[in-house]
């Protein structure tokens, strides 16, 4: 079979495959579309057989990407992209789309997500052919080195191509990653080189997109280069007219710099009636990169002031991003960070009367979800959380360092200069960089693999003086390994050996987990031996001894990976290391250095990205307090994330959305203090709770497998004491009590549960009783399966027949796979259920008490209030109340073999959607976790409190 044979068939197989919902793409459909296209080339290319193009398909369609999701506030939001999306010329898209499949070999799937995130984002716009003044500002967020500029550039080239004629990058406060980012948009949108944009028109200096064999898209030209800020040069010798040709700047967030750009701006604006100058008719896009650095206004107002106070006056570089979007009477503002912590603390409030709205994502949030080949902190730390839906082991790729105080104290001075040996673990870690760097080359040299660019990080200290002496230190450990390499006496021979052991001791069965792993494919190298690492060798010491480099605000030393020729670099530095620059190849990090906030933690994890085909050379050296700590902010970004995806669900909006974070851990908080200031902690607990089930799945198999867990349950139950005063009380259906803990958790374990039950999410309920089961309490349990008054569908519980229960969902038209949302689920007394005669009327009494004390009107109470049922129960003892809910007015399609089932009097009965709720008793032994909140949650906490003490009085 030929190479040329195997493309033209898998031209035709991709083009068949894109056509398939990416939901739908299963390994039998693969072979479909294989089959398929086999009975076409079959005589053209009788060479390829199916099981060939099978297996490219697998190849190429083996990354998945989950779909993005947000949130959007649509009022002051016209929907255009589905109008317009036809008509559009996507020039600078599609030189982008090539660039990724052809030049950087992206797979088809991963092209085709970034493409639809990328509409996702630009619909949130407005329309740059809008008429008026219209103001757009969102927020994007994904993990740490997941893709995010790749998705900017994107929505750039995108937006260019829909019309907008003005777009500013601002990156972090760093020169070198504003270099890097005008770099990498010269390379992917410009398809230029900057730096001699006098000689462009010689066509010498076409890079990237540029040099593809396209049609060219509109002029559009960089006000900055990759060697020059928008600086006041640039302010006084730009005559380029914003409304003659499209323009691009990437700045840097620096308070000069955007004065600049923002007086060069008004300069090309008309007169408004208040003073100020607006340039009318054109569209500005800003992209925000790293937008929780810097752009948040941490300026504290005046005590008894707010933000939007005449006199406060904001921090610099917000003030300017602010007065930038208000040049332009049509502009669009997109924050982009992997940590969105500190932009969800912006207040959305404020509204000064100079400098407008600051900048909390009032338009909309998107939450981009990384694909499947990503290595992010769940796949390298684990999921060390019973909270989450699926639990993975670490990445055994951890090195704990234990030896590093002598050589580095926590407490060292910015002075301090490292006396003595590199530390063992140090020494491990560049042992390990070299025979990683090796092993990528031998791969090279043996099966052809794709060279790569190769970097270690070591990230120790924040304190320029001692990057420096480090890096001397590394230089001079890296010469003398070098020096003695070549040396066949003792010592070159024991440098040798102690690679070797190395290479024996951890590189072997490293690889061999890695991979035996099937959640890795695709990620892991092919195998070499110690005799093919050891050729490359004596190249990467003189390379390694070359490649150290201090990368800090002193040193001139700058990451370049721009050339054709693989870098080998060590890159010992800080805070420039930490925000935004891309450490290409990046396979070993030593990293000691703590952080006291959660965003800055996150954002130092360079480690974390792509490592196709070599990611069983990486490691990662650090303290096991750094580990722990990582693993807490994991969960933390989790749960946001998670939170977005539910808020998207439920169609609410921006402003009308109350954002929490898992508070801080030991010594770490959210973010710094200045931007948390519109935050408040709170701590939320189980205990003296009611968590119900108010959103039901109807999936034919979450249905069938629900109600099965149900049938499990009674069946373990049947011999237990039964509760006939449950039935003197009015209550019907099937009850037992005296039932352990054990019980009740095997029934929620694996239950299929809405994502929209936070409270009452299966896997938090059952973490929460096994902790306090730990304590003494909640060893006992009465479980009720409750009987209802529905007049058609029954339910078959313990031997007995009964009524389902009844049920309104709060929305029409509900089909299958939908959720079944109710306003509530427990019945009024149901939490009485399992207590004496006695304990009920203490209860009663005391909600008498509560309704005297509390100065109500109206009529005294009739029965107790689910809080004083809950406070008067025993800590021991747990109440499960389980409704089988009617839902026939489910649409489903023809056949209903999983949701019907014949009844004992010869009918057909529905099968129920099975809900349930917990009465959990007050505790003193309960944890409470603490979140941080932004004014909305805090409001919307507040409501609920007002609404479940209308609920106590109304009972």
């Amino acid at each position: 079979m030929s190479n040329d044979d195997l493309k033209f068939a898998l031209t035709i197989a991709e083009a068949m495959v894109m056509e398939i919902d990416r939901s739908a793409r299963t390994r039998e459909a693969l072979v479909k579309v294989a089959e398929d296209v086999h009975g076409i080339v079959r005589l053209m290319r009788p060479s390829v057989t199916a099981e060939d193009i099978t297996r490219a398909l697998e190849e190429r369609f083996n990354v998945w990407t989950p779909r993005e999701v947000w949130v959007l506030d649509p009022d002051k939001h016209d929907e255009w992209l589905d109008k317009r999306q036809s008509d559009i010329e996507w020039r600078y898209w599609d030189r982008y789309r090539n660039w990724l499949s052809h030049r950087k070999s992206w797979k088809p799937a991963t092209v085709e997500a970034l493409s639809e995130s990328t509409n996702t984002v630009l619909s949130l716009l407005e329309d740059p052919q809008r008429p008026g003044s219209w103001l757009t500002r969102g927020l994007t967020y994904g993990q740490v080195q997941s893709g995010k500029t790749a998705n900017y550039t994107g929505l750039v080239c995108k937006a260019v191509d829909a019309g907008y004629d003005v777009v500013i990058v601002l990156t972090g406060a760093h020169e070198s990653l504003r270099h890097q980012t005008q770099a990498r948009l010269d390379l992917e949108f410009l398809g230029f080189d900057t730096r001699f944009m006098r000689e462009r028109t010689a066509g010498s200096n076409y890079i990237g997109v540029g040099n593809l064999d396209m049609t060219e898209p509109p002029l559009c030209m960089s006000m900055t280069t990759q060697n020059r800020d928008f600086n006041s040069n640039t302010l006084e010798s730009t005559p380029v007219d914003p409304r003659r040709v499209r323009l691009l700047a990437v700045v840097k967030k620096n308070a000069r710099i955007l004065e600049n750009l923002r007086d060069w701006l008004r300069s090309h604006g008309t007169d408004q009636p208040d003073g100020k100058k607006v340039i009318n008719g054109l569209s500005l896009l800003v992209i925000d990169d790293e937008a929780d650095y810097a752009s948040v206004d941490t300026k504290k107002p005046r005590k008894g002031r707010t933000a939007s106070d005449p006199e406060h006056d904001p921090t610099a570089i917000n003030r300017c991003i602010r007065e930038i979007l208000a040049a332009f009477e049509k502009r669009a503002y997109v924050a982009y960070t992997a940590t969105p912590f500190a932009n969800i603390f912006i207040s959305n409030e404020t509204d000064h009367p100079a400098h407008g709205d600051d900048l909390f994502p009032r338009s909309f949030i998107v939450a981009l979800n990384p694909p499947s080949n990503y290595c992010g902190p769940e796949t390298v730390f684990g999921l060390d959380d019973r909270t989450a839906d699926e639990v993975r082991e670490p990445l055994p790729v951890i090195r704990l360092v234990e030896d590093e105080s002598r050589w580095l104290p926590d407490d060292h001075t910015k002075d301090h200069e490292p006396t003595g040996p590199l530390p063992r673990s140090l020494v491990d870690a560049i042992d390990t960089f070299v025979l990683s760097t090796a092993t990528r080359k031998a791969r090279t040299a043996e099966y052809g693999a794709a060279p790569g660019h190769n970097t270690m990080l070591v990230h120790v200290t924040r304190y320029r003086t001692t990057q420096v002496a480090v890096a001397r230190q590394i230089t001079s450990h890296l010469r003398e390994m070098d020096n003695l390499w070549g040396d066949h006496g003792t010592t070159g021979q024991q440098l040798r050996a102690r690679l070797q052991i190395l290479w024996e001791a951890d590189q072997v069965p490293t690889y061999d987990k890695l991979r035996a792993r099937e959640d890795l494919s695709g990620l892991v190298g092919e195998p070499v031996d110690f005799e093919q690492v050891l050729a490359q060798i004596p190249g990467v010491l003189e390379e390694c001894v070359q490649g150290v480099k201090t990368i800090n605000g002193l040193a001139s030393d700058v990451l370049e990976y721009e050339s054709s020729t693989p870098a080998t670099v060590i890159a010992v530095g800080g805070d420039k290391l930490s925000r935004g620059l891309t450490l290409e190849g990046l396979t070993v990090s030593y990293y000691l250095r703590a952080s006291r906030t959660y965003d800055t933690l996150m954002q130092m994890g360079r480690w974390f990205g792509y490592r196709t085909g070599y990611l069983d050379t990486t490691r990662l050296y650090t303290t096991g307090a750094l580990v722990n700590a990582f693993v807490h902010v994991t969960r933390a970004n989790r749960e946001l994330m998670d939170l977005v995806s539910f808020l998207s669900e439920t169609n609410k909006r921006p402003a009308d959305v109350g954002l929490r974070v898992l508070d801080g851990y030991e010594k770490l908080q959210v973010t710094a203090a200045a931007k948390m200031r519109n935050s408040t902690v709170i701590s939320l607990s189980s205990a003296g709770q009611r968590p119900e089930t108010l959103f039901m799945r109807t999936g034919r198999n979450d249905v069938a497998e629900n109600y099965a867990r149900l049938e499990r349950l009674v069946e373990d139950i049947r011999d237990y004491e039964d509760l006939e005063h449950a039935r003197r009380y009015g209550s019907t259906g099937f009850f037992r009590t005296g039932v352990p803990a054990r019980v009740v958790t095997e029934f929620l374990d694996g239950f299929s549960a809405s994502g929209r039950n936070l409270q009452a999410s299966p896997v938090l309920l059952k973490q929460y009783i096994e902790q306090q089961v730990a304590q003494g309490e909640l060893t006992s349990w009465t479980v009720a399966v409750t009987a209802g008054a529905s007049a058609h569908q029954r339910v078959s519980v313990g031997g007995e027949t009964f009524r389902q229960v009844t049920r309104t969902p709060l929305v029409n038209n509900l089909s299958e796979g939908s959720d079944f949302p109710v306003g509530v689920l427990v019945s009024p007394g149901h939490e009485a259920i399992g207590l004496s005669p006695e304990v009920y009327d203490q209860a009663k009494a005391a909600t008498k008490v509560d309704f005297r004390v509390n100065g109500r009107g109206g009529k005294e109470p009739v029965r107790p209030s689910g809080q004083q049922l809950r406070r008067h129960r025993d800590a021991r003892e747990g109440l499960l109340l389980i409704y089988p809910v009617d839902g026939t007015n489910v649409e489903y399609g023809d056949g209903l073999p999983q949701v019907e089932r014949a009844g004992t009097d010869g009918t057909t009965q529905r099968l129920p959607l099975v809900g349930y709720a917990l009465s959990l008793p007050t505790s003193e032994t309960a944890l409470s976790i603490k979140y941080r909140v932004n004014e909305i949650y805090l409001k919307e906490l507040q409501g609920l409190i007002a609404d479940a003490t209308d609920e106590s009085e109304e009972s």
